[in-house]
C-alpha cells in the first residue's frame, strides 16, 4: 500500500527552493542566505558571514565597502605571510616538523608590503589592524589590545584605523610614499 505523494501548493515555504542539506551551527557560525542567479532569483546558498570578524560586520553594515576592501587585502597578506612552502605531498620519511623550510616569494613579498603598511601607520591604529584583520579577533578586543580606554566606542576606533589604512594605500597608488 503505497500513497501517491500529494502535490505542493504554490504559496508555501515548500515550493521555495532550499539547499538538500543546511549547515550546521558551530562557533563562529552566522549563515545568511542568498541568492545566487541574478536572472531566475531561484538559486539559493549560504554564506557564513561569522568566518571572520571583519566580514561580519561587514555583512551587519557596520563598516563601508572601501573599509571592508582595504582590511580583506590586509588579511590577505597575513594570510600570504603566513602560508608555508610546503603541503601534504612534500613529506618525507623520517623528518619531523623542520626549520629550515624556505620562505616563497609570496611570502616575502606579503612580508615586505606589510612592513611597508606598517611603517605608514599609527602604532595603535597598527595594532588594531593587526589583531583584527590579520589574527581575527573581535572589535572590541583588538581595540583593548592598543588602548586601554578610548573616549569614542569600540565600532569609531575600528572605522578610524580602516580609514587611516584607506589613506595610506592611497598614498602608496600616488607615489607618496617611499617604496
Amino acid at each position: 500500500m503505497s500513497r501517491k505523494p500529494r502535490a505542493r501548493k504554490c504559496g508555501t515555504d515548500e515550493a521555495r527552493p532550499t539547499l538538500r542539506l543546511r549547515p550546521k551551527p558551530g562557533p563562529g557560525a552566522v549563515y545568511i542566505e542568498e541568492l545566487v542567479s541574478a536572472k531566475t532569483g531561484r538559486e539559493l546558498r549560504y554564506r557564513n558571514i561569522g568566518e571572520h570578524p571583519l566580514t561580519l560586520a561587514h555583512a551587519r553594515g557596520r563598516i563601508s565597502n572601501e573599509q571592508f576592501a582595504a582590511g580583506d587585502e590586509l588579511r590577505r597578506l597575513f594570510e600570504l605571510r603566513a602560508r608555508s612552502g610546503r603541503d601534504s605531498t612534500d613529506i618525507a620519511p623520517g623528518t619531523g616538523a623542520c626549520a629550515d623550510i624556505p620562505f616563497t616569494q609570496s611570502q616575502v613579498d606579503a612580508i615586505r608590503r606589510l612592513g611597508r603598511m606598517r611603517e605608514r601607520l599609527k602604532k595603535r591604529d597598527w595594532i588594531i589592524l593587526e589583531k583584527l584583520c590579520g589574527e581575527g579577533w573581535p572589535m572590541a578586543e583588538a581595540v583593548r589590545a592598543a588602548t586601554v580606554c578610548h573616549r569614542s566606542g569600540v565600532l569609531q576606533r575600528v572605522q578610524e584605523a580602516l580609514d587611516e589604512l584607506i589613506e595610506a594605500r592611497s598614498r602608496r597608488r600616488d607615489g607618496l610614499a617611499i617604496a
